[in-house]
């Protein structure tokens, strides 16, 4: 019984997240926060799903694509490659802009990804093989120097799992990645005002680099997206016997 609900489940979020509708496929609306301003990442995250997670192991997550590559900055500026980055983890892939002030979009991914991030704390095998990355697309203002400020605040005293902060060094190197990964964004026009129009979208990737969940607004939820990384690290383990 329990394989079978986590089917449905998993089912029911391929479904919500490729569907491209309403629901989890919902436009963030546009907004700014102070510029410089700290990342909510501490604010509590109210479950997304009403039901309980599955038990890890007893569903398959399939393969949906590839994850695409691309050329990206840490907080330093030093160039990188997102595979480089990737290499040998599972990675929950986030994409954000630093200034949005909707609770409901980059806010909300950003403290599910520090949930996450204070769960491994206390889980070293979490720790060693999960990596988070925040990506923005937003280059003209979230500089590596701003993604570093937007890190500060949520780093636990504790050891836990790595948490890239990327940006990219202009629009162009940035287009092919959001393509590659289906992550819509408009940008205002030169008649509108406010900030960038988006999609929430968090990605799960495998060590095989390999997009295995995509979680849009209405299954964005730390213990199932938990649940799922454990899923792939338990299937990593079998693959190796």
């Amino acid at each position: 019984m329990r394989t079978l609900i986590a089917r449905r489940i998993v089912l029911a979020m391929l479904i919500t997240s490729l569907a491209g509708g309403a629901g989890s496929s919902a436009w963030a609306h546009p907004g700014h926060a102070p510029s410089g301003a700290p990342e909510p990442a501490a604010a509590p995250v109210d479950r997304r799903i009403e039901f309980e997670a599955p038990a890890p192991g007893t569903y398959q997550l399939p393969v949906i694509k590839p994850a695409p590559d691309g050329a990206v900055l840490d907080t330093k500026g030093v160039p990188r490659r997102l595979h480089a980055l990737m290499a040998g983890k599972v990675v929950v892939l986030s994409f954000v802009y630093t200034q949005c002030s909707d609770a409901r979009g980059c806010p909300l991914a950003t403290a599910v990804l520090y949930q996450i991030h204070r769960a491994t704390a206390s889980d070293p095998v979490l720790a060693q093989r999960l990596k988070l990355i925040t990506l923005s697309f937003d280059p003209a203002h979230d500089t590596p120097a701003v993604m570093a400020r937007y890190a500060r605040s949520s780093e636990p005293t504790m050891r836990a799992s790595e948490w890239d902060r990327l940006t990219t060094s202009s629009d162009r190197a940035l287009a092919p990645i959001l393509a590659g990964y289906g992550q819509l964004v408009a940008r205002p026009t030169g008649t509108q005002a406010g900030g960038l129009t988006h999609r929430l979208r968090v990605y799960l990737i495998d060590p095989q680099q390999r997009i295995r969940n995509i979680y849009g607004l209405d299954f964005l939820d730390p213990e199932l997206l938990l649940a799922d990384v454990r899923t792939l690290l338990l299937e990593e383990t079998k693959a190796r016997r």
